[in-house]
């Protein structure tokens, strides 16, 4: 599931994209287990670079684990997010770059993850998607904080709302890429750049891409987002309208406590089963 090699002060990390999963015991022992390590070995450590073993186009697996809950799982459910938001927390505060290598489908949690890196470099026919909303599922594992934070409203909103699959290009463009490498000897010689050592928001001079809600550009845009989303789904869409809730209203809180906010979303959709087989779908 997770396999490391040593290449002098860096550690290679690759996952299994597949088992990438927020609610799985069994991910999040091993995730911790690899940061137990890392913590250890930090005053050795150069850089820590996170591959993934990516799935082929259009495997499904990412939202095959998800299935609904009852509401009585609710509080269970916040319990293995907050752990698994807590892992990822780790990651991002290692104090040595983080730095995610990115080839083909990179979708779902393991997208999720690769937000969590410091930096993010990809070969030029990756792909990276959020699907979840097609299910009637909202992102979460601080899918939908980070690629907020990273992109700004306006630009997470293709991403997160509507599941669109972006190309390398539109990630970079979007602020969700640092860069694009055109085979594996650029790849590697990009990674050497170990400048970023934590994300944008943890800065004091961190400002929201795009505007903040009192941005003029964003008032406007959100006037206007909740019936363009029951246009585009011909009737209620609850998945994307939650998807949208937690993207306003983490902005407006702290990082930790944007993750809860949008990890109360995700039990939102996810105990409803009928909600999920009405989710938004393009």
């Amino acid at each position: 599931m997770i396999t490391t090699h040593q290449n002098g002060g860096n550690v290679s990390v690759l996952l299994a994209a597949r088992n990438i999963n927020p609610l799985s015991r069994l991910f999040q022992r091993e995730l911790g287990a690899l940061l137990d390590q890392l913590e250890s070995r930090r005053p050795q450590l150069g850089a820590v670079i996170i591959g993934f073993d990516a799935e082929p186009a259009g495997s499904s697996h990412e939202l095959d684990h998800l299935m609904a809950l009852t509401p009585a799982q609710a509080a269970d459910c916040m319990h293995m997010l907050d752990a698994y938001n807590a892992l990822l927390r780790r990651l991002e505060n290692l104090g040595v770059p983080v730095i995610a290598t990115l080839a083909g489908e990179i979708s779902g949690h393991a997208f999720g993850l690769a937000l969590a890196c410091h930096r993010r470099i990809a070969l030029a026919d990756a792909r990276f998607s959020l699907p979840q909303v097609h299910q009637g599922l909202a992102p979460v594992a601080g899918e939908i904080v980070r690629s907020v934070r990273l992109a700004g409203l306006q630009a997470a909103m293709p991403l997160l709302l509507e599941g669109t699959t972006l190309s390398a290009a539109q990630a970079l463009e979007a602020g969700l890429l640092h860069a694009i490498a055109t085979n594996d000897a650029e790849l590697a010689a990009n990674v050497q750049d170990k400048s970023i050592a934590a994300q944008p928001w943890e800065h004091k001079n961190y400002r929201l891409p795009g505007g903040g809600l009192d941005a003029a550009p964003v008032r406007a845009l959100l006037l206007t987002a909740p019936a363009q989303l029951r246009q585009r789904a011909n009737g209620p869409s609850p998945a994307a309208e939650a998807v949208l809730c937690a993207m306003v209203e983490s902005m407006q809180v702290d990082f930790d406590n944007a993750l809860r906010i949008e990890s109360r979303y995700f039990c939102q959709t996810a105990i409803n089963p009928a909600q999920r087989k009405g989710g938004f779908s393009l």
